[in-house]
């Protein structure tokens, strides 16, 4: 797509930048189209490839006033533009922009004025001249031409956009890998960097959902448009049926999941934020979170058996929280062995039923990762989003599915100590409160001590080789390694 600024000339794809701002109003450019003429980013994606004009001069400014005029409820039961209405039209952009301005005189003036307001979900624009009430239908029109290209910008047009997308531009420590940060960044230079910019500054607000009340908004963003658009309409789809007890981060990464799973991406998980802003008074952003995957849990999950092992909730009681999700937590990069116990103990009890390879694969993979730690191994840095960034810790991933079936089959050999199932578990809850107590002697005592019992399984050397490896001799992650020992004396 091109775009014409005197001699300048300019490629536009609809594709992320990386600077979130402008990304945020892509995505609302995406929504927006979708929501009033339920165009697809594919249908989008060959009408910018095919008739640029009529859809950034025609369509756009058609749907955007239409859309807030419907969404404030500015003039009632406004009428819906066609989406086909430019067809037969010429691809001169102005001729395209004038055929629109006739429908918008003809359908939504009120008092003199295209019926534009900033109401929710349109706040933002409370300073933007063409939402003013006193701002005629002649103003408003020239407003739109220098917004879109179509004019000579005049400094009065962006006196008020410049104060109001300056308060959202991140900072280098947050941000670094956007070129334009710490800088006073205005509509002139902004405009320079970014074609057509002025069209995503006024789509911006339409990427957010709202999670809490009108001026709480929250965005799933990644570097892939494709795959934020989608996350983000699944996750509309659950904030619509959340409970009380679900969290917006709860909901952002079953959305994520849930599209990783059924489209198998393989794209950088790292890079992935859930942005949320507040406005109070006089536009104040009061808040702007990002919160990302560090590398290494986005370098496991990409593994789809690993993934689904860990996707999974399961009961231990750990303060006032009964259900924990283990992929949630291991995003966070918390703990996981402290809910299995719990877990594991729950299942002893008879409180619940013990998730046997959710289990284990917790297990494998956070000892697996505190044995990496400890070695202190050194991974050579890669260039973001190329074909090996994440080949670095491959070597990881396949050591733990390894590790995984091989600590599958030699741990549950421990189930031959007896034949009585109360025994088993007599073993399991003396194992368990010797984990509880981190003492590794006393957990080695119990242990031989009961496999002294049954001479077969004291002698099976395979059996031997895994319990002096992964426990005796093993100082860091041996508590891991115990717990898989102890799930196997319950069961599941």
């Amino acid at each position: 797509m091109q775009q014409t600024n005197g001699s300048r000339q300019q490629d536009i794809k609809l594709e992320f930048t990386g600077n979130w701002f402008i990304d945020a109003g892509i995505l609302g450019f995406v929504n927006l189209m979708e929501e009033v003429y339920g165009w697809d980013l594919d249908t989008l994606q060959e009408m910018i490839a095919k008739e640029p004009e009529k859809l950034c001069y025609g369509y756009f400014p058609l749907a955007y006033i239409y859309y807030n005029i419907l969404k404030t409820e500015s003039i009632k039961d406004p009428k819906k533009p066609s989406d086909n209405i430019f067809q037969n039209s010429t691809n001169s952009k102005n001729d395209i922009f004038d055929k629109c301005w006739e429908f918008v005189k003809k359908n939504y003036l009120k008092e003199g004025r295209v019926a534009l307001s900033s109401k929710y979900p349109f706040f933002y624009f409370h300073n933007f001249l063409f939402f003013q009430p006193r701002r005629k239908e002649d103003k408003q029109k020239k407003d739109f031409l220098q917004i879109l290209g179509l004019e000579k910008a005049e400094a009065e047009a962006f006196k008020y956009m410049d104060r109001t997308f300056n308060k959202f531009l991140p900072s280098g420590e947050k941000f670094s890998n956007i070129s334009y940060t710490e800088s006073l960044l205005d509509a002139p230079t902004l405009e320079r960097i970014i074609p057509l910019f002025g069209m995503f500054i006024l789509t911006f607000p339409l990427a957010f959902l709202s999670v809490r009340s009108e001026k709480d908004n929250t965005l799933f963003y990644s570097p892939d448009v494709e795959f934020t658009h989608k996350v983000n309409k699944k996750l509309k789809f659950l904030l619509e049926r959340k409970t009380k007890n679900e969290s917006i981060f709860d909901l952002s990464w079953k959305a994520v999941v849930d599209e990783i799973t059924e489209k198998k991406s393989q794209w950088a998980l790292e890079n992935m934020y859930i942005i949320t802003y507040k406005i109070g008074g006089n536009q104040e952003i009061l808040d702007v979170e990002y919160i990302g995957i560090p590398k290494l849990q986005a370098s496991v999950l990409l593994d789809d058996t690993i993934r689904e092992h860990l996707n999974r909730e399961v009961r231990a009681v750990i303060g006032p929280k009964e259900k924990w999700w283990l992929l949630e937590e291991f995003i966070k990069g918390k703990p996981l062995y402290p809910i299995v116990l719990s877990h594991v103990n729950s299942a002893l009890n008879k409180n619940t039923y013990l998730n046997f390879q959710a289990c284990l694969s917790s297990l494998i993979i956070e000892a697996n990762i505190l044995n990496a730690r400890s070695k202190n191994i050194k991974v050579k840095r890669s260039v973001l989003f190329s074909d090996d960034y994440f080949d670095n810790y491959k070597y990881l991933v396949n050591k733990i599915k390894e590790d995984e079936r091989y600590s599958s089959y030699y741990s549950s050999l421990i189930r031959h100590i007896s034949d009585d199932d109360e025994i088993k578990k007599r073993i399991a809850r003396e194992l368990i409160t010797a984990l509880r107590a981190m003492d590794k002697n006393l957990f080695l005592n119990i242990l031989l001590k009961n496999l002294n019992e049954k001479k077969e399984l004291c002698s099976n050397n395979n059996f031997n080789k895994w319990i002096f490896e992964k426990i005796i001799e093993n100082d860091v992650s041996f508590e891991r390694y115990g717990l898989v020992l102890a799930m196997n004396c319950v069961g599941g």
